[in-house]
């Protein structure tokens, strides 16, 4: 009977271990899956700016900010003028590859498509946020970036720092802006409570960063560090970079560009397997 009784708690444990492992992995796999749609938008952006600036910079002149969204097609970046009643200066788009030799550019002007409308409406109200309250906040030597997003009925916007110093990665002074269907603001959420440059190796080599969540931060790793790493991931030597919280380790894979999260148990029993 005590042998059986065992069995059952053993099956027990079993079941649970599974359980909180796939679990995990749905977390993971969601965290991974909003940390590449920044990705292409920040990388979008990042390559029309460039691309827009360099041929049109007269035009460029005249814009009063961009956008970037998925299309069937690829991606799309609108930048829009500075006037009250704004319309589309020029659209630069990218196919599913990202290759940024392989783009279009239209400079002719129109107005929004309801989409793109959609999108400028609430990166409008997120600017004037940011602008105005103090849970915002502004470093020198860096810019913010808006990143409005609609998808699935749900719409946000992301304010992420902008990297201005070609041997730093910026993690943190991020947030999250959500909105309703009537594109009010119903919630603004800090993702990170301050700003971490980490070094990316330079002449000396480093194959491993890391850094906390503490406090109020998520207990996992943040679809704005994926977005980060996947766009200087070329500048950096790291192979491996990690978040570790209370409860839980993250463990970004570089190379295969993987997510993986740990519990703090499951990963003190790999550090003393070391």
């Amino acid at each position: 009977m005590k042998e059986l009784f065992t069995l059952i708690i053993l099956f027990i444990l079993a079941q649970n271990a599974t359980a909180q492992k796939n679990a995990l992995r749905q977390i993971a796999d969601s965290i991974y899956a909003e940390g590449e749609m920044l990705y292409r938008s920040e990388w979008a952006s990042g390559n029309s700016t460039q691309i827009f600036t360099t041929g049109f910079g007269a035009k460029k002149l005249l814009s009063g900010g961009y956008f970037s969204y998925e299309t069937p097609k690829g991606m799309a970046t609108t930048f829009f003028s500075k006037n009250e009643d704004p319309v589309v200066l020029a659209t630069v788009k990218f196919d599913h590859g990202l290759d940024s030799s392989k783009y279009s550019i239209d400079t002719i002007t129109r107005k929004f498509t309801e989409n793109e409308k959609a999108l400028y409406t609430i990166r409008s109200k997120a600017a004037q946020a940011v602008l105005n309250d103090t849970l915002f906040k502004f470093y020198q030597h860096t810019s913010l970036n808006l990143v409005p997003i609609v998808k699935n009925g749900a719409k946000r916007v992301y304010v992420i720092t902008a990297q201005t110093v070609p041997d730093e990665v910026l993690l943190g002074n991020d947030y999250l802006i959500n909105f309703n269907e009537d594109n009010d603001i119903i919630k603004e959420t800090k993702l990170h409570n301050n700003l971490i440059p980490l070094g990316t190796g330079g002449k000396d080599p480093i194959k491993a960063s890391s850094h906390q969540h503490l406090g109020e931060t998520s207990l996992f790793i943040t679809a704005t560090d994926i977005c980060a790493f996947k766009l200087w991931k070329a500048k950096t030597t790291w192979v491996i970079s990690f978040v570790v919280s209370a409860g839980y380790v993250s463990a970004w894979h570089f190379h295969d560009e993987f997510l993986e999260i740990l519990t703090q148990d499951e990963w003190q029993k790999i550090m003393k397997n070391k």
